[in-house]
């Protein structure tokens, strides 16, 4: 069976009008406080008149516009039908911890690439940007690979769990941005624990997680090789990656007055490729270092070519079928039954 959602449920909130409107439309009949089309001055001959199947039908006009009001309103409120598509398919499970630390906005390019970009016009990628786009890219690259992603900064954040959705992934990375989380830290335990939880139900061969960051760990309250040996007690292998060149690196700081253009600070963030090569050491991966986005690329399809598929079944991607039509439908086929017999066999006189 499939499930049913809305796109817009705060609309459904509309139905709570439906019981007022009935109390208000009924409410006068039950106290008998109509007055009538004719005025007799002896009422109670009409009392001894046997109510008839005319009388009786009276209330079910007002009682098909409430209906049709509330099919109106759930037509509204778009309902869809989910349709995942189930398949299966051999692949790897893997994990992405990318960093979103505040050093991820270094430029790693000199001045005069940068004033060149400038004269075209152009903004120099950030290594969040260049990670970012190399992720997309990678994604696009799969085909049968279950993908998880944590972010992290000052703390650690499941983006998304292990799916075949990659179109929903591509979103997900299209929205993301520096600034989404507390950039004051690079809690690398923390990112590796939540993307080692995510692995906990996987029954693949092959279970792998890639760390993308550019500097040391700073904050957290795991720490990376606590991490690193739970990982290898569940045969999850961690691929640390170090992003951006090293030493000094070019920081944007603000617009110049005078030229209005992006102004750059140098500026030198503590990395430490120890603690990742002993982080992939651990568990029986490697560690890499990455300049730039190409560099990034290789590394993550080199990582890859390695490790053995396993058959799994997952939901590749999910179809919407829309059912607001036939709410609607009813709902205008019971405003024009109503209609016909309030006018019709249900009509007053004079």
């Amino acid at each position: 069976m499939n499930n049913v959602t809305f796109a817009y449920p705060l609309v459904l909130a509309l139905l709570g009008l439906l019981p007022v409107l009935a109390i208000w439309r009924f409410w006068p009949r039950l106290r008998r406080r109509r007055t009538g089309t004719f005025l007799f001055s002896r009422f109670d001959i009409l009392k001894e008149q046997p109510r008839t199947f005319r009388v009786w039908m009276m209330p079910v006009p007002d009682v098909l516009l409430l209906i049709a009001l509330g099919c109106a309103i759930v037509g509204l409120a778009r309902p869809q039908a989910m349709q995942p598509e189930e398949v299966e398919v051999e692949g790897i499970d893997i994990y992405l911890a990318l960093d979103m630390s505040g050093s991820m906005r270094a430029i790693d390019m000199s001045r005069t690439e940068i004033q060149t970009l400038a004269a075209r016009n152009k903004k120099p990628p950030n290594r969040f940007e260049y990670a970012i786009y190399t992720l997309k890219e990678f994604v696009n690259s799969r085909s049968f690979d279950r993908i998880g992603m944590t972010v992290f900064a000052k703390d650690a954040y499941l983006q998304f769990p292990l799916t075949l959705d990659y179109n929903t992934i591509l979103g997900m990375l299209d929205r993301l941005a520096l600034g989404d989380i507390d950039e004051a830290g690079t809690a690398i335990g923390n990112a590796l624990g939540r993307a080692i939880a995510g692995m906990k139900e996987s029954e693949a061969r092959s279970k792998i997680v890639i760390l993308i960051t550019d500097g040391d760990r700073r904050g957290g309250n795991i720490s990376p090789m606590q991490a690193a040996k739970i990982a290898a007690d569940m045969d999850i292998k961690i691929f640390p990656i170090l992003v951006g060149r090293e030493g000094a690196t070019l920081v944007p700081v603000g617009r110049n007055l005078f030229s209005g253009r992006t102004s750059y600070q140098e500026r030198e963030f503590p990395i430490n490729p120890e603690l990742l090569q002993d982080i992939a050491q651990t568990t029986g991966g490697e560690f890499f270092r990455a300049a730039d986005a190409q560099g990034l690329s290789e590394k993550l399809h080199q990582i890859l070519d390695r490790f053995e598929r396993t058959r799994v079944r997952d939901t590749t991607s999910v179809e919407y079928q829309e059912l607001y039509k036939q709410w609607v439908v009813w709902a205008l086929l019971l405003c024009a039954l109503q209609f016909v017999m309030r006018f019709t066999v249900l009509r007053k006189f004079p």
